[in-house]
């Protein structure tokens, strides 16, 4: 990752996927890290984010803190929307439709599942799946053991 634009003169973006149950401490540990290394080496970066409660507005806090321009896909369904104070809005689309839009913005694709393994059904699983069917990046910061944790408590 040694640019800081692609061939159109766009900024190095990241987009995000991933559970609505948020992150566990090590995934969120994993993907500060990640995006602070990504953005020293990048300088302007932009990230690309669904809004909705979660992992999308847990990382677009983060993604602000460090200095990224956020860029918001909302959810036309606003039940599980976050409302995150983006830097840019855009327009509201079917879920499908707006994380088509956020892997297509995308050089690399951060997906941060609650299972710790590839699933069938899903919103995020279908957005890694569309990411590796485009030939976009993908980084998975998979739960580990603490979500078998989780399971066994029945949550």
């Amino acid at each position: 990752m040694a640019h800081t634009t692609d061939l159109l003169g766009r900024n190095f973006t990241l987009g995000i996927t991933g559970t609505r149950s948020g992150m566990n401490d090590s995934q969120m540990c994993e993907l500060q890290s990640l995006m602070e290394m990504i953005y020293r080496e990048n300088g302007v970066t932009d990230f690309h984010h669904g809004d909705c409660v979660g992992v999308d507005v847990e990382a677009a806090r983060i993604a602000q803190k460090i200095g990224y321009k956020t860029i918001c896909h909302p959810p036309i369904k606003e039940d599980l929307r976050a409302f995150h104070e983006s830097d840019q809005i855009l327009e509201a689309k079917n879920h499908f439709a707006r994380n088509r839009d956020i892997v297509d913005s995308a050089h690399l694709l951060i997906v941060v599942p609650w299972q710790d393994q590839w699933q069938s059904r899903g919103g995020t699983w279908y957005t890694h799946d569309y990411a590796e069917k485009t030939g976009v990046d993908i980084v998975v910061i998979w739960p580990s053991e603490e979500v078998h944790k989780l399971i066994k408590q029945g949550r």
